[in-house]
């Protein structure tokens, strides 16, 4: 099994092994680290890389969900076992305390977990072992915990050393434990892990990523611990796995140094395209394995005739980050529209207000759009929910945690106060020239409006702005442009990505489009709010580039 692991490693960073360029710098890390190791106080231990492949022989597995045969890793699993137990430290101990691994489904993601968590249960040398299979639920974790236990119940010579129950593992002589753990399960606190495999962390949410954080914080009396964080690619980039896959390809091209984190990704090029089938076997290693040819072409013809289906196979197939069902605007567009600017440079400048007002227990949103900052267009976002909102997981996203850092505001109770957020609004505008305030008059009942008058807004600069999609169209496509060309300021507000990447474009057959809020899959009301703002500057200004004011004094207005 060694041979294999080096063939395959070898084999990857010569060519013959055609993978991702994310996927070989894993090997190519793997690689310089050799030629480093005695300076860094590393050396690679291949007695401990033979331990673990031993140990594989006397596990059984259903490959065909008949029969239950020796267990033998494919190269690339062996390639990667290779690597994380491997490495040592001057100490002795292993170097790699986490190992991130994302591929797509049906490349043997559980079975392989369930090896790694028998071997740290059994034969890691670690008395009192405590192994954990975490996911968002128990229920959840069940899942690759049940695999793990088959297995043992399947394979004599463990089986004789455990003891099997329906929610533990035991092993008397060493005192060593496995177990299922989820948000919900009682033994949460107390835990002491020296293993722990995280299953399907891409489902995550902040919320519950406690739970990953939890057991990172309870190693920290373990010699050498080993979290193997184990995943297909999600849909949601504002979640935990996300985050901490862009840390793990920072680490694996060596802008970041965290020596004990391991990380190997399978996935197809950037430049690929994603109906090719030579792109197909990149993201797949298990190819002609337990990843069939046809069923996978079945699969593909589906994707072809659905929009829907054709996400699902990006991401659990080709192990691609997909967002919105119909992606209006990719998020790399998103984050290029960074230019140094500041909330100071906006002090006193002239902009353009946009309100979207949704019910009184949802998020409020106001966008200021201000056309020339320092030669760049620019988006001041203001956001409204009530404290209740910040404790449910409907939206799946941490409101709370954008509201600590300052993305949100918060207002007492389960439903907006209405005199707070008016407040707000009035305190925020008074800091800017706002040339003109849009509002839509379907949801002017509130308060809002009324309030503004009161704390002394001008009337005058008060305007309905209805969200049809004639009146809708030129700012969305003007919205468009200045993102896509990267001309926009967005001063990295994540409430507004996130949206962003929710929101579905509805278009007419007159090519009219505007942001769908029925279509679209979570909240889009930054977006809409940014819009309408563009609309309001749109409405009272004229020309490309130069823009001339037309509208001096007015109290009422058709659009």
């Amino acid at each position: 099994m060694i041979r294999s692991a080096e063939k395959y490693i070898a084999s990857v960073l010569s060519g013959e092994t055609v993978v991702s360029a994310t996927t070989r710098l894993t090997f190519e890390r793997h690689n310089a680290d050799l030629k480093v190791a005695p300076e860094n106080g590393w050396y690679f231990d291949k007695k401990a890389v033979a331990r673990v492949f031993d140990f594989c022989t006397l596990l059984k597995h259903s490959p065909d969900k008949r029969s239950w045969v020796p267990f033998l890793p494919e190269p690339w699993q062996a390639a990667a076992i290779y690597i994380i137990f491997g490495w040592m430290k001057r100490d002795g101990s292993r170097r790699f305390k986490y190992a991130y691994i994302e591929l797509p489904k049906k490349n043997g993601k559980s079975t392989y977990a369930a090896i790694l968590s028998n071997y740290l249960l059994f034969f890691d040398g670690e008395e009192e072992a405590e192994v954990y299979h975490a996911a968002t639920v128990e229920k959840q974790a069940h899942i690759c915990f049940d695999k793990a236990k088959r297995m043992i119940e399947k394979s004599p010579s463990l089986a004789k050393r455990a003891k099997v129950l329906t929610n533990n593992v035991s092993i008397q002589v060493t005192g060593s434990k496995m177990e299922p753990l989820g948000r919900d399960s009682e033994s949460m606190e107390g835990i002491n892990p020296s293993g722990a495999v995280i299953d399907e962390y891409h489902v995550f949410t902040w919320k519950n990523n406690f739970v990953f954080e939890n057991i990172q914080s309870a190693t920290v009396n373990r010699r050498q611990p080993l979290v193997v964080i184990i995943t297909t690619s999600g849909r949601d980039k504002d979640l935990p796995c996300y985050e901490y896959r862009n840390l793990c390809i920072e680490i694996l091209k060596g802008i970041k140094h965290q020596d004990d984190t391991f990380a190997l990704i399978f996935t197809i090029d950037d430049t690929d395209d994603w109906k090719d089938p030579a792109a197909w076997k990149k993201a797949n290693p298990n190819w002609g394995i337990s990843v069939l040819p046809d069923r996978f072409e079945d699969e593909f013809k589906g994707a072809i005739n659905s929009k829907t289906k054709e996400v699902n196979f990006k991401t659990k197939n080709l192990n691609l980050w997909v967002d919105a069902p119909t992606v209006w605007i990719p998020d790399d567009k998103w984050l290029a529209c960074t230019h140094g600017l500041t909330f100071e440079d906006l002090k006193g400048q002239p902009c353009y207000a946009g309100l979207d007002l949704a019910s009184h227990v949802d998020i409020n949103a106001l966008a200021l759009f201000f056309p020339d900052i320092k030669g760049h267009p620019a988006l001041r976002m203001y956001f409204w929910i009530p404290e209740d909102k910040t404790k449910e997981k409907e939206d799946r996203v941490d409101y709370a945690y954008w509201a600590k850092q300052g993305h949100i505001n918060v207002t007492p109770g389960s439903i907006i106060d209405i005199e707070q957020q008016s407040e707000d609004l009035l305190a925020a505008l008074k800091g800017y020239k706002v040339e003109g305030f849009a509002y839509d008059p379907y949801m002017a009942h509130h308060g809002i409006i009324q309030n503004l008058q009161k704390g002394g807004f001008p009337v005058k600069r008060l305007d309905p702005y209805a969200q049809s999609l004639k009146n809708m169209s030129a700012p969305t496509k003007e919205f468009e442009r200045i993102v896509t060309s990267a001309q926009l300021e967005h001063f990295g507000n994540p409430v507004l990505r996130w949206m962003l990447r929710n929101t579905v474009i509805l278009t007419d057959t007159n090519e009219n489009i505007k942001p769908d809020k029925k279509r679209s899959r979570e909240k889009i009301d930054g977006i809409v709010a940014a819009i309408t703002a563009i609309g309001e500057h749109i409405t009272l200004t004229t020309g490309e580039g130069e823009y001339k004011e037309i509208y001096k004094d007015h109290s009422l207005r058709m659009v």
